[in-house]
């Protein structure tokens, strides 16, 4: 018999009910256990549209478990020191796996059957995959971080949910409302070579972790299929060592699903992009995403975000500061360089463009005769110049 109606279907949108084990359960007064995974079928649209339509899955089973639990607990004595404990209870050690994905309509949905755990052969598939994707000490601070003031400032604000974690989903209860548990994700957008992976590099500095960077180069594969094995390991390695996962051009995977399927090709990128937003759901660290494109983004994906960070081009101070930092103090440098002069003559350039522009300066000045090998600021200019010249060309 189905467990949620006839057809197991959205009495509001009429769509087929997906498997989830995101619930959480609690006693009110017995705050000392902590209840997740518990299964859960819910509606991806209402989901989107930010309306709670889930319906719990065996909840006699799981209420008469939390029952014994607690009278269990309040017959115990904790003697002396010792406190009575807090219990936390995953009732999905496993986590669901995708295995089967359809394209169905507008989007890629899960398919008929409800998800059972992974196979052995494929859970020994994707920990193989693992080993293709090493976390890495980051870099970078955030005090090294040439921003404008505001992205700065909605970077420290975004971040802080990790911070103060303690304060605001413990002792502040906010775990019992946040739909998406722990998990942060954010939006870097903007141009290239605004500073995007720095900032990822630097929030991760901060937080104590490694840094996951993945780029769509690294889980494309031209096997159909094989891209949402690479998406799911790519999850599992940031979970299991704690790495800030990071995703390079994001738009490759959270773009708008297709809608008219003509060919396997299509429907693979569906199933990668309806794999990336469930492996998304099932996430409990920090995934930042990053992207030139982002109005290509599926509003799917755009929900779950915490927080959009707009990463612009630099403005004159901050293009002058971008100068100063990549000069090398062995780099042979005309004392007549002004760096003020050089950020009023770079408008438009990004970081990435005036640290290129500092290494074509220097190869100019390394083809001059040897006592003539000191870059002077017509290198610099003569670099920019030729730089932001090609851009323009090609975006125009």
């Amino acid at each position: 018999m189905p467990l949620f109606g006839k057809n197991n279907t959205c009495p509001i949108h009429g769509c087929e009910m997906v498997l989830s084990h995101r619930g959480t359960k609690h006693f009110e007064e017995f705050p000392l256990i902590e209840i997740e995974g518990v299964p859960m079928a819910y509606c991806p649209q209402c989901f989107d549209e930010g309306k709670d339509t889930s319906i719990e899955i065996e909840a006699a089973a799981t209420n008469a478990f939390l029952r014994k639990l607690k009278r269990l607990m309040e017959q115990s004595s904790f003697p002396g020191q010792l406190s009575k404990p807090k219990i936390k209870i995953n009732f999905n050690p496993l986590k669901t796996a995708l295995k089967d994905l359809n394209a169905d309509g507008a989007g890629a949905t899960l398919n008929k059957e409800w998800r059972r755990g992974p196979e052995s052969g494929d859970d020994e598939n994707i920990n193989g995959r693992m080993d293709n994707f090493e976390p890495q000490a980051p870099k970078h601070s955030l005090d090294q971080l040439i921003l404008d003031p505001g992205t700065i400032q909605r970077i420290r604000e975004a971040i802080n949910v990790l911070i103060s974690q303690d304060l605001i989903y413990d002792a502040w209860g906010l775990k019992t409302v946040a739909r998406t548990g722990r998990r942060v994700a954010l939006n870097f957008y903007g141009p290239p070579g605004t500073g995007k992976t720095l900032a990822a590099e630097a929030i991760a500095n901060l937080l104590s972790k490694q840094l996951l960077i993945i780029s769509y180069a690294e889980l494309e594969s031209k096997y159909v299929g094989e891209t949402p094995k690479n998406i799911q390991a790519a999850f599992k390695k940031a979970a299991e060592s704690g790495a800030l996962l990071f995703f390079d051009e994001a738009d490759s995977i959270l773009g708008k699903r297709l809608t008219n399927i003509s060919q396997s090709a299509d429907n693979s990128i569906n199933v990668a992009r309806s794999t990336t937003l469930i492996e998304l759901d099932n996430f409990d660290g920090i995934v930042i995403f990053a992207s030139n494109l982002v109005k290509n983004y599926d509003t799917a994906f755009l929900r779950r975000m915490l927080a959009h960070i707009e990463f612009r081009l630099p403005g004159i101070d901050e293009r002058e500061k971008i100068w100063q930092c990549h000069i090398p103090p062995q780099l042979p440098l005309d004392k007549q360089v002004s760096f003020t002069s050089l950020s009023k003559s770079s408008q438009g350039a990004a970081g990435g463009d005036i640290q290129n522009a500092v290494l074509l300066a220097a190869s100019y000045a390394s083809m001059r005769n040897q006592d003539e090998q000191v870059v002077t600021e017509k290198d610099f200019q003569r670099a920019i110049s030729f730089i932001l010249e090609g851009k323009h060309k090609i975006e125009n």
